[in-house]
C-alpha cells in the first residue's frame, strides 16, 4: 500500500508534526508512507527525512501514483484528489471555515469540504461538525502522544514561592488566543507576586514583548526540548477559540500532570468531558480566567488532582492506536473500492 500525505509547508507547527507522526507510524506497520511538499525538509524533524520528498509543485506529474492520498490542509485537498490511482482523503485538524482571518475564502473552503473525499478528523467535535454542515461521515483518528517523553516531573517543587504559568502559541495567530490571555492575566502580576509567565512560541514579536517584558520565553524550540518545558511549570493556560481543531499543547500538559485552564470550546470539551484535568472558562472572559488561575495558585491539592486526571486522559492517546486506526481505515477503503471484503471485518 502506498500512502501519500500532501503538505503545503514544512515549518514547525503542531499540524505538520501530526502528519510526520502519521507517516512514521504507518511505516512502522509496513506501509509505504511518504510526505511530499514544496517546502524544504524540516531540520527540526530529522527523523522525517527518510520518508519526505520535496516537489516543485503539487501537481499529478510531480506527486506520482499512490493508493491513498491525504490532503493535510484545505488548500492541499484538491492536489490529493488529483493523485493518479489514489483514494483521496481530507485530514481535518480544525475547520478553517471558522477562522475569521480567512473569511474572504470561506466559500472556497466550504466547496473543498463538500468534495466527495473521505474525511479524517482529530477530535469528536469535528465528526459532528462535518456531519452537520456537509452531511458526510468522518472517521476519528486519535492524536498520537508519546507519554514516555511527556511525563510528570520526578520532583517538581515551587521555586521560592513562584507559580509558573505556561502559555503556548503564536501571538499573531488569533485562534490561539494569546493576546487576550496576556491582557487578562496582566492584573495578576501585582496580586500574585510569584506569578511567572512562561511562553512557548515560534517567535516573539515586539508587541508581545512590550505586553509582558519579563516573561520566560522559549522561541522556536525543537520538539525534543518541549517536554522539559512542560515538566517545569505549575499550570497550563489554553485560551484558544472555537476554531481550534484539537489543542495538542493541552494534551501535552495533561501528560505531564500539569493542571489546565482551558476555554470552553468543542476541542477542549471532547478532550476532558468530565473536567478531570481542567477548569474551563468562556472564551475571552478575562475575569473567569483570572478566577481560575487564582483558585489553582492557592490550592495545591486541586492542582495535584487535576494533574493526575490529566495523566489518565493522556494515556489513552497511545501512538500505536493511531497507527492501527489509520491502517484499518485505508485498508477498508481500498477493499470497498476494489469490491473485496474488508480485512478483519
Amino acid at each position: 500500500m502506498k500512502v501519500l500525505y500532501v503538505l503545503s509547508g514544512t515549518t514547525l507547527s503542531g499540524g505538520v508534526r501530526v502528519v510526520y507522526a502519521h507517516a512514521a507510524l504507518l511505516r512502522g506497520l509496513g506501509v509505504d508512507a511518504e510526505v511530499v511538499s514544496t517546502g524544504p525538509p524540516s531540520d527540526w524533524a530529522p527523523e522525517s527525512h527518510s520518508f519526505f520528498r520535496r516537489v516543485r509543485a503539487l501537481v499529478p506529474e510531480e506527486l506520482g501514483r499512490a493508493d491513498v492520498a491525504v490532503g493535510t490542509l484545505v488548500t492541499t485537498v484538491p492536489a490529493a484528489a488529483a493523485v493518479p490511482g489514489a483514494i483521496p482523503y481530507h485530514l481535518c485538524q480544525g475547520y478553517e471555515g471558522l477562522y475569521e482571518p480567512a473569511r474572504a475564502r470561506w466559500p472556497e473552503i466550504e466547496a473543498i469540504y463538500a468534495l466527495p473525499t473521505r474525511k479524517l478528523v482529530v477530535s469528536p467535535h469535528l465528526v459532528e461538525l462535518i456531519a452537520d454542515r456537509f452531511g458526510q461521515r468522518a472517521r476519528l483518528i486519535p492524536q498520537p502522544l508519546d507519554t514516555g517523553l511527556f511525563r510528570p516531573s520526578a520532583a517538581r517543587t515551587q521555586d521560592g514561592g513562584s507559580f509558573r504559568v505556561l502559555l503556548a502559541g503564536q501571538w499573531e495567530v488569533p485562534v490561539k488566543g494569546v493576546r487576550w490571555a496576556l491582557e487578562a492575566l496582566g492584573p495578576l502580576r501585582a496580586e500574585l507576586p510569584g506569578l511567572r509567565l512562561v511562553r512557548l512560541s515560534q517567535d516573539a514579536p515586539r508587541e508581545e514583548i512590550e505586553a509582558w517584558p519579563d516573561a520566560e520565553r522559549h522561541v522556536a524550540v525543537v520538539p525534543a526540548r518541549v517536554p522539559e518545558i512542560f515538566r517545569g511549570v505549575d499550570l497550563f493556560v489554553g485560551p484558544s477559540s472555537e476554531a481550534e481543531g484539537f489543542g495538542l499543547p493541552a494534551l501535552e500538559a495533561m501528560a505531564s500532570e500539569v493542571p489546565c485552564v482551558l476555554t470552553d470550546i468543542g476541542a477542549h470539551r471532547c478532550m476532558d468531558p468530565g473536567l478531570h484535568a481542567s477548569i474551563r472558562v468562556p472564551d475571552r472572559d478575562g475575569e473567569a480566567l483570572r478566577t481560575a488561575v487564582r483558585a489553582l495558585a492557592s490550592d495545591a491539592a486541586l492542582r495535584a488532582r487535576l494533574g493526575r486526571g490529566g495523566r489518565e486522559i493522556a494515556l489513552k492517546y497511545a501512538p500505536k492506536r493511531t497507527g492501527e486506526e489509520l491502517l484499518d481505515e485505508f485498508r477498508s477503503a481500498l477493499s470497498e473500492r476494489d469490491g473485496r471484503p474488508s480485512p478483519g471485518r
